[in-house]
């Protein structure tokens, strides 16, 4: 599994990294997000417009670093919960005046947790963790905040891998072109 995924992130890298279009400009940036079953979440995204594609479809990326809620307290022991993802697809933005464009996007997703306990007896219990492949489907809002600060606030459904409901927030700087 983590091949085919490994495959698929090279692929993409190769076919689009090789585009004229994409390397002519791309917009990267901070962004914390807030997930259903992992709470809060900070981590970076990406954007890549795809005129060759169509004038309105773009790359969205991004990679999110979670904070459970599942760290607690077993006896004498401390049990740690990690979860994070990453997240690709395309995005298609509205052909709308103003400063406000809509967008609806759809990928694909690779989460990661991990279940960890530190305490009397560690050796004795083995660290768990596992990944899984899902679908994101969603949308959301960019905006312009000037020359050089573009704003994104979206919302996604997970489908498999971290199977729940993801509210995003960014600041991205467009560089390039």
């Amino acid at each position: 599994m983590k091949r085919l995924f490994g495959s698929l992130l090279l692929a993409a890298a190769v076919t689009f990294g090789a585009s004229s279009e994409a390397q002519a400009q791309f917009t990267f940036g901070p962004q914390a997000a807030f997930h259903d079953d992992a709470d809060l979440g900070v981590g970076a995204w990406f954007s890549v417009p795809m005129p060759s594609i169509h004038e309105q479809i773009s790359i969205l990326a991004n990679f999110l670093y979670f904070f459970p809620d599942g760290g607690s307290d077993f006896g004498t022991g401390e049990i740690d919960v990690s979860y994070w993802e990453l997240n690709g697809g395309l995005k298609y933005d509205f052909p709308v005046s103003g400063s406000i464009t809509p967008f609806v996007m759809a990928g694909i997703q690779y989460a990661k947790y991990s279940v960890d306990y530190d305490g009397p007896f560690d050796e004795f219990v083995d660290a768990y963790g596992d990944g899984d492949i899902g679908l994101n489907v969603g949308g959301g809002l960019t905006t312009s905040l000037g020359d050089s600060l573009t704003g994104l606030l979206g919302g996604r459904l997970e489908l498999g891998g971290g199977e729940g409901f993801v509210l995003e927030a960014g600041l991205g700087f467009p560089m390039g072109g």
